[in-house]
């Protein structure tokens, strides 16, 4: 996927069909920083954690594959 399909995408709208779809928090996170550095992750997480009603320390938590 191409970086200008992501740019336009309406982060609130595929968190909410993420969500419909059944997948968790972690798995959302997971997969929207994808193939992205902790940077661009931590500046990702200060839009996309309100929209999952977490912190941005947790979404960066959630991202790790521990």
């Amino acid at each position: 996927m191409s970086d200008e399909i992501l740019r336009y995408t309406d982060l609130a709208a595929a968190i909410r069909l993420a969500k419909s779809a059944g997948m968790s928090a972690r798995e959302i996170a997971r997969a929207l920083t994808r193939g992205m550095t902790y940077l661009d992750a931590l500046k990702f997480a200060k839009h996309a954690a309100t929209l999952l009603d977490v912190k941005v320390s947790e979404f960066m938590r959630l991202r790790k594959n521990e």
